[in-house]
């Protein structure tokens, strides 16, 4: 019985410092993350927060990003190319008043974003630290329609 422990424990320490070997390894793609916060200037258009993903180098074709989580909230993560990656989250809607959108539980900082990933079909999390902001954006109003 004590040798089936110790094959389990084994097992389970295996399994996780292979884990965070992947972990650690995928860190090192991200450059930098940064985030900018923006409001539209007209009625209906809302306010949001834009995530820019820069990476060193492209992550291998096993690898795919999938969402982020950030300052309470969640967004897919789109890829503009190999080395770029942007989320949108839009946080409140202002079509009748300031409305803000759901958020979520995640115990993170305020500087911290959590990357969601698919290694080989398996999903993943890394925590990146020292989320960057950015000024933020104020669209102006839109011309007047007929004018």
């Amino acid at each position: 019985m004590k040798i089936i422990g110790l094959l389990a424990i084994a097992f389970l320490n295996l399994v996780s410092c292979s884990s965070n070997k992947v972990h650690q390894e995928t860190k090192h793609y991200f450059q930098k993350i940064t985030y900018q916060n923006w409001v539209g200037g007209v009625k209906g258009a809302g306010g949001g927060t834009i995530i820019n993903i820069k990476l060193f180098k492209s992550i291998p074709e096993n690898t795919q990003l999938i969402k982020i989580q950030f300052q309470n909230r969640e967004g897919n993560i789109t890829k503009l190319n190999d080395l770029s990656y942007q989320a949108s989250i839009k946080t409140f809607d202002n079509e009748s008043e300031t409305i803000p959108t759901p958020t979520i539980k995640t115990n993170l900082k305020p500087n911290q974003a959590k990357v969601f990933l698919k290694i080989n079909s398996k999903e993943s999390t890394i925590i990146i630290e020292d989320v960057k902001e950015l000024p933020m954006l104020a669209y102006p109003s839109a011309k007047p329609i007929n004018n």
